[in-house]
C-alpha cells in the first residue's frame, strides 16, 4: 500500500512500515463497515488468506467444533454490529469472523506502566503468542496502529490486528492506558454468557475515565476467560492491576509507587489459588521487569524500548517466554499516554524489538 487510502470519513496509511487506520463514523456497525472496506482497497493479506478455499473449509470445520461454545460468550450488541459491517465489507462470512475472534483471545505478552516526575505516563507491551502464530501474523498482517472515535465514546487508540473487533491494549484521550496478559496455568472453568475479555478491554478503552469506572465495568462484566490487565490513570496519577477470572475478580491499586507491571499469572493472594502451576517463564519474565524497572525514578521513551528488547534469559520460550523479547513476540510498543504518542517496532523478523525501528505514531 502506497500513500493514504480513504472511504467515508476514514482513513489507512502506511508510515515506514507501520498501518495507520483512522476511524471516524457515527456508529459501531459504519466502523465496521470503514474497517473493512479499507482493508479490501489496500489489499490485505489476511483477506485474501480467509477467502482461499482450502482454509474455508478449515473454518467450516471450526466452526463445526465450536458452534455450541460460540453463544456462551458474550458480545455486546454494538461490537456484533461492527463485525457484521466489517464482514460486508470483505465478504467473509459473519460467523467465519466470530469464530476467529472467540477462538483465540489473549496469549503470553508482558507489560508495565512509569509515571515520570514531569506527570507523563508511559506504557510498554510486548504481545507474545506461540512461535507458529507469530510467524504467520507476521506473514499476513503488518503492524497496525487503530484510532477509533464514535460519538458518545472515548476517543481510543489500539494496536491492533485487522478482522479482530476488540483489543488487548490501548489508550483513549481521558487518560486510561490498558495492557492486558493471559493468565496461564488456570483451572479450567468458564461461566456461560460472560463477556468476551477482549471485548472487556474495548470497553474499559471507550467507557472509562477514572480507575473507579474501570473497576465498576470489570464488576458487572465478569470476564469469559482468565485474564490480567494493568490500567493506569494518567489523570489520578494511579495504577492498577485487574486479575480477571471467569466467577472472580481483584482490583489491587498502587498510588505510592511509579511504576507496575505483569506477566500471565495472577500476584495477588486472592487469585493465586486459581493457578495450577505458575510458568517458570511467567515468574522469569517478572524478575526481568523488576530488574530492569527498580530504583528508576526517570524513564524516557528509549530506555522503555530498551526494556522490551530485554533477551537475557534468551529467546525460547516452552509456552511462555524466559524473555521479555521471545521467539513469540510479534508486536512491540511503547505509548506515551499524555503525549498521545505510539512508538512501534516494524519488525519483519522474530522477535520483532530486536529488528527493524520503532516507529513514532501521532494519534488521536
Amino acid at each position: 500500500m502506497n500513500g493514504k487510502i480513504t472511504f467515508s470519513n476514514s482513513s489507512l496509511e502506511s508510515i515506514n512500515g507501520i498501518d495507520y487506520l483512522r476511524l471516524r463514523e457515527e456508529s459501531h456497525y459504519k466502523t465496521g463497515l470503514a474497517a473493512g472496506n479499507l482493508f479490501v482497497k489496500s489489499n490485505y493479506k489476511i483477506i485474501r488468506l480467509l477467502k482461499n478455499p482450502f482454509v474455508n473449509i478449515i473454518l467450516w470445520f471450526l466452526r463445526l467444533k465450536y458452534e455450541k461454545k460460540i453463544p456462551e460468550v458474550r458480545i455486546p450488541k454494538e461490537y456484533q454490529d461492527e463485525l457484521r459491517g466489517c464482514a460486508e465489507a470483505t465478504k467473509i462470512p459473519y460467523k467465519y469472523l466470530l469464530l476467529i475472534n472467540l477462538i483465540y483471545e489473549i496469549r503470553g505478552c508482558s507489560g508495565f506502566v512509569f509515571f515520570n516526575p514531569d506527570g507523563s505516563l508511559l506504557l510498554g507491551h510486548n504481545t507474545d503468542v506461540s512461535k507458529m502464530l507469530a510467524k504467520l501474523a507476521l506473514r499476513y498482517m503488518k503492524p497496525l496502529v487503530t484510532d477509533v472515535s464514535i460519538p458518545g465514546k472515548n476517543n481510543f487508540v489500539h494496536v491492533a490486528m485487522p478482522l479482530i473487533l476488540g483489543a488487548i491494549n490501548g489508550f483513549n484521550d481521558k487518560g486510561i492506558a490498558v495492557s492486558s496478559h493471559d493468565a496461564g496455568g488456570i483451572y479450567a472453568k468458564v461461566v456461560k454468557n460472560n463477556t468476551s475479555t477482549s471485548c472487556l478491554v474495548k470497553m474499559v478503552l471507550e467507557n472509562a475515565e477514572s480507575l473507579a469506572e474501570v473497576q465498576k465495568t470489570a464488576q458487572e462484566n465478569l470476564a469469559y476467560y482468565p485474564g490480567i490487565m494493568i490500567v493506569a490513570s494518567a489523570r489520578e496519577r494511579k495504577a492498577s492491576i485487574l486479575e480477571a477470572y471467569p466467577s472472580d475478580f481483584d482490583f489491587v491499586s498502587f498510588t505510592n509507587t511509579s511504576y507496575i507491571f505483569s506477566a500471565n499469572h495472577y500476584q495477588s493472594d486472592k487469585m493465586r489459588k486459581y493457578h495450577r502451576e505458575v510458568k517458570k517463564g511467567s515468574l522469569d519474565r517478572l524478575t526481568c521487569l523488576q530488574g530492569s524497572l527498580s530504583g528508576k525514578n526517570i524513564l524516557s521513551v528509549q530506555e522503555a524500548i530498551q526494556i522490551l528488547k530485554d533477551h537475557r534469559n534468551g529467546i525460547h520460550r516452552d509456552t511462555t517466554g524466559y524473555s521479555i523479547a521471545n521467539i513469540g513476540t510479534f508486536q512491540s510498543f511503547i505509548f506515551d499516554v499524555t503525549r498521545s504518542k505510539v512508538y512501534i517496532s516494524n519488525g519483519k523478523k522474530l522477535p520483532v524489538p530486536l529488528h527493524g525501528n520503532f516507529v513514532k505514531i501521532s494519534a488521536l
